[in-house]
C-alpha cells in the first residue's frame, strides 16, 4: 500500500507539473497568447509609424515648394493672396527613445508574468499530497465499511476456508 501511494504521488507530482507549466508556464498557452497579442499590437504601431513617417515626408516635400506653402497658408486660413507666408522649422521636444520608453512602461505594466518553475513545484506537490491523503483515508475507510466479518472473525487474512 505505501508504494503504491509513493508511485500515486510521483506520478501525481509529474501530471500537475506539466498541466501547470503547459498554461502558467514561462512557455505556457497564456504566455503565448499574450507574446501574440503583444506581437499584434506591434506591428499596428509599426505601421501606424510608418504611415505617419510618409504623411510627414510627403508634407515635408510639399512645403519645400512656393506653391506647396502657399498652399498650405490657405489650408491654416490664409485667404489673401498677397499675405507674407514663414516657415519656421520646428524640432520635436520629444526624443524618439523617450517615447519608447514610455511605450515599453506601458507594455510591462498589462503584459502577463509566468509563474516560476520552483512555484509550479511547490503547488503540484501540495495538490499531489492532497490526493493521496485523500486516497489513503478512502482506502482506510472503505476497508473498514467493505469487511465486517473479519473483525468479527479474528481471521483477517485466511480467505483458503476451513473446508
Amino acid at each position: 500500500m505505501t508504494r503504491k501511494i509513493i508511485i500515486l504521488f510521483a506520478v501525481l507530482t509529474l501530471c500537475f507539473y506539466s498541466l501547470i507549466s503547459s498554461f502558467l508556464g514561462e512557455r505556457g498557452f497564456i504566455a503565448n497568447n499574450q507574446l501574440k497579442r503583444q506581437l499584434k499590437e506591434n506591428e499596428y504601431k509599426l505601421d501606424k509609424s510608418d504611415v505617419e513617417i510618409e504623411m510627414l515626408t510627403r508634407q515635408e516635400a510639399e512645403t519645400q515648394s512656393e506653391d506647396g506653402r502657399r498652399s498650405t497658408a490657405m489650408n491654416l486660413g490664409y485667404k489673401v493672396d498677397g499675405d507674407e507666408v514663414y516657415v519656421f522649422d520646428t524640432k520635436d521636444e520629444v526624443e524618439a527613445t523617450e517615447t519608447s520608453q514610455i511605450g515599453n512602461e506601458e507594455q510591462k505594466s498589462s503584459s502577463f508574468k509566468p509563474l516560476r518553475p520552483s512555484l509550479i513545484l511547490l503547488i503540484s506537490v501540495g495538490a499531489s499530497f492532497i490526493i493521496c491523503l485523500l486516497a489513503l483515508l478512502l482506502r482506510r475507510h472503505k476497508g473498514e465499511e467493505d469487511d465486517p466479518q473479519q473483525k468479527e472473525s479474528g481471521d483477517a487474512g485466511n480467505y483458503l476456508g476451513d473446508n
